[in-house]
């Protein structure tokens, strides 16, 4: 035991305590955490209700605003205990998509990725029964060459010069070149625009009851949960609102 993390944690009736012990876990327990529920066909053939996610499993999202949606893990931030999917994105306000992070506990296995030895002698998995578990291979190649090239475009957007140039396709190149120029005209608008439109003064609305604040945060169309929090903790620091700031921010 740690003045920062302990094992008895997770048992813990405390609140604080259990959230200490999944912020502050070790890497190795942080990777037991991102774990999902398999579906019913899976469990038969694994012998298990939840197993580890790994990046290539395919899901289904089961709660939230995503429900019933579908697509293949290309990452997985085992310090933040977020998963992200292929196909699942968000908008951004520069006309770009961002990936959603999501919570493991909102997601269902519906097939795995098999190329791990390990992970099926854990199971007791043969050759003979990938067919009734494994991700098309098809669609987890696809799945995770997009996801290449949405970092490579990142990388690129940054100015990162560690990138290999002759190692990618000309053709392939130029279109991330036109999507990183489109970008970035975009975000160039965009801020144009932001750097004229007042912002939200968030001390004006957590300074009110917390039932009111919760309810303005909720009205807005794009509400800083990052900003109301810092708004709180220099004002009035209502540790229950505090704690609903930060999940907000967290999810």
């Amino acid at each position: 035991m740690t003045d920062n993390w302990s094992k008895s944690w997770n048992n813990s009736q405390n609140p604080s305590k259990q959230r200490k012990y999944r912020r502050n876990a070790p890497q190795h327990v942080k990777r037991k955490l991102v774990s999902a529920n398999v579906s019913k066909d899976l469990r038969e053939d694994l012998g298990t209700r939840t197993i580890k996610l790994r990046t290539g499993d395919q899901i289904e999202v089961k709660r939230g605003d995503h429900r019933g949606e579908t697509g293949i893990v290309n990452k997985v931030d085992y310090s933040s205990e977020k998963v992200y999917v292929n196909g699942i994105t968000v908008e951004r306000q520069n006309g770009t998509e961002s990936q959603i992070p999501l919570r493991p506990s909102n997601l269902q296995v519906v097939a795995m990725n098999v190329d791990d030895d390990m992970r099926m002698e854990k199971f007791d998995i043969t050759e003979d029964d990938f067919a009734d578990i494994e991700v098309d291979e098809e669609e987890m190649e696809e799945a995770l060459e997009e996801d290449d090239e949405n970092e490579m475009m990142k990388q690129m957007q940054s100015g990162d010069s560690s990138i290999d140039m002759d190692e990618i396709d000309e053709d392939e190149l130029e279109e991330i070149k036109d999507q990183v120029e489109e970008a970035e005209e975009e975000e160039s608008e965009e801020d144009s625009e932001s750097e004229e439109a007042d912002e939200t003064d968030y001390s004006g609305v957590v300074d009110n009851n917390i039932g009111d604040a919760k309810d303005a945060l909720n009205e807005m169309e794009n509400p800083d949960y990052e900003a109301a929090l810092e708004a709180e903790k220099a004002g009035k620091n209502r540790k229950t609102f505090v704690d609903w700031l930060e999940g907000k921010v967290n999810q």
